[in-house]
């Protein structure tokens, strides 16, 4: 708009909703002095454009990412003028209360400033009667300012989730508030721009990642750890990678995934001992029917028509046999219930435990005896069933962790090291997939610092790895002299300078996460408030133009 100073002077192109006081403070920084009142130029006014609803939609389509921006700039303003803002707020709220309330009580309240208050809930008002009064100011909303329109139907949808949330009609109800909270935040245009923000940026953040990873020639893998790595360092204070990628020769990988198969071993007995408990409170009396069968089958493996044939496997099974005819003659209130039961398979496992391995016929006879116990107990003991396949699939777990990764008592280090920095090569073999399900298993056991312990190894190198280093090394002085202009790309196939640079972004990451988590709302929540904020600030631009 252009405006008239009393001298005739006119400025031109002042800002839409520049106040009186914004903009005689604006002339008197500059020398302008006078008392007399300034007045806009009165400007010709040109008829609202009708649409039709094709032309309406369309324009609405182009008119989307403006609107949106256009969106965010005044929410961003609203929030960042907490004064103005929560002043406007309660001028709202005391004019609604101002319109609703009888006049009997309202007579009391202060003249000017209940006509301030009615006035911002009237702008307010006639800004939701021009947009949705008619037919035509609908659709030249939807033309000119979608996403001022999309605001609106995101707070009308979010008070009627969060009333119907407080209704507590019963689930129907509840699930009726959950889809009007989810269409809610889904029709909220600040919501719709952040999601696409982010959608924009996954594709070259991948492509930048794979990038690195070729470059410096660790893959892929480290590349997403170092990033991680920044931002759990500010969010914990972690240091492992760091440290790592500094330090590799004290590298802890090894430690830290071994301490994580303690871990997992400790889960296993833990979770053996709780069951237990409830199978000692299982009574029932077990028979010995299919053991007993056992051992008449067992038996002929050490002989042959009444002549011992095999003197070790005839003693074997007879240490077995004698074990379980005492047990028979127990108590059967103590010693044939489920819990008495496992302590027999456990005696008979310790007879197998003393056969040496090259005793196959003894320790296959024993082997069937107790199996023949453990079948006992799990076909008359469903529970005890449970407990031992559970500890059952955690022992082969823990078994394949350490004979695939390395971190039996038996293994080296170096051999823990080799097979556990296989897992940084982004899955080139089926194997190396294998072990990084395993590694993922050390993680979830509390080795959450394995990962990025081996990212931080796999680029503490200063020149590429594999065959972009043997290039690095041999081919790339000459190539920086015949072309100078290569050398500034340098840091880029380092992995040690990638990983320091990476590290630094993770932080800054970090950094944002933290300030975001000290907020009092949530992403959604402030995406609501902010789109309010902004309804009330253009209502109150409407009847606030350089008039107070």
């Amino acid at each position: 708009m252009d405006v008239r100073l009393p001298d005739g002077t006119i400025i031109k192109n002042v800002p839409d909703g520049t106040s009186k006081a914004d903009l005689m403070a604006k002339l008197t920084a500059n020398g302008y002095k006078s008392s007399e009142k300034i007045e806009p130029i009165d400007q010709p006014e040109l008829a609202p454009r009708s649409y039709t609803t094709g032309e309406a939609l369309t324009s609405a389509a182009t008119n989307l990412i403006p609107s949106t921006g256009k969106l965010a700039v005044n929410v961003g303003k609203a929030i960042i003028q907490p004064a103005n803002t929560l002043e406007g707020l309660i001028q709202l709220g005391s004019g609604v209360l101002s319109k609703a309330l009888p006049e009997s009580i309202m007579k009391y309240a202060v003249p000017e400033k209940r006509q301030q208050a009615e006035a911002v809930a009237n702008a307010i008002g006639q800004e939701y009667k021009g947009k949705y009064g008619s037919a035509e100011g609908f659709k030249r909303a939807i033309a000119e300012d979608p996403a001022n329109v999309l605001a609106d139907v995101s707070t009308v949808l979010t008070g009627g989730g969060a009333a119907l949330k407080g209704a507590q009609l019963g689930s129907n109800t509840a699930k009726v508030a959950d889809i009007v909270n989810t269409t809610a935040k889904y029709t909220n245009p600040l919501y719709l721009g952040g999601k696409a923000i982010q959608g924009a940026s996954y594709i070259p953040g991948q492509f930048l990642k794979g990038t690195l990873g070729v470059t410096t020639g660790v893959g892929k893998t480290p590349v997403e750890e170092a990033i991680k790595a920044g931002t759990k360092n500010v969010l914990t204070g972690d240091e492992t990678f760091i440290k790592n990628i500094r330090n590799p020769s004290e590298g802890n990988a090894v430690e830290i995934a071994k301490q994580a198969v303690d871990n997992l071993r400790q889960q296993k007995n833990q979770a053996y001992r709780g069951g237990m408990v409830d199978i000692s409170k299982d009574k029932n009396i077990l028979n010995f029917k299919d053991i007993d069968l056992s051992i008449i089958n067992t038996e002929k493996m050490g002989m042959y028509k009444g002549k011992v044939v095999n003197e070790k496997a005839f003693d074997a099974i007879g240490k077995a046999k004698q074990a379980i005819n005492e047990w028979k003659d127990a108590d059967p209130v103590e010693f044939h219930t489920p819990e008495g039961m496992d302590k027999l398979k456990q005696k008979v496992g310790g007879i197998l435990e003393t056969i040496p391995y090259d005793q196959s016929t003894p320790r296959a006879a024993v082997q069937n005896i107790y199996n023949s116990i453990k079948t006992t107990i799990n076909n008359q003991a469903p529970t005890y069933a449970k407990v031992m396949k559970d500890y059952s699939k955690s022992s082969e777990l823990i078994t394949e962790i350490e004979k695939g990764l390395s971190l039996g008592k038996k293994a080296t280090a170096d051999a823990g090291m080799r097979k556990l920095q296989s897992i940084m090569r982004n899955n080139v073999t089926t194997n190396y997939g294998q072990r990084a399900n395993l590694a993922n298993k050390l993680v979830e056991a509390g080795g959450e610092n394995l990962m990025p312990a081996l990212a931080g190894q796999s680029m503490s190198a200063i020149l590429p790895r594999g065959l972009g280093g043997q290039i690095e090394t041999y081919g790339g002085g000459a190539a920086a002299i015949m072309n100078p202009s290569l050398i500034p790309l340098a840091p880029f196939f380092s992995p040690r300078a990638m990983g320091e640079t990476l590290y630094k972004y993770g932080q800054i990451k970090g950094l944002a996460k933290k300030g975001a988590s000290k907020l009092p709302l949530s992403v959604d929540q402030t995406n609501q408030l902010g789109t309010l904020l902004y309804q009330l600030n253009q209502a109150k631009e409407q009847q606030g133009l350089l008039g107070q």
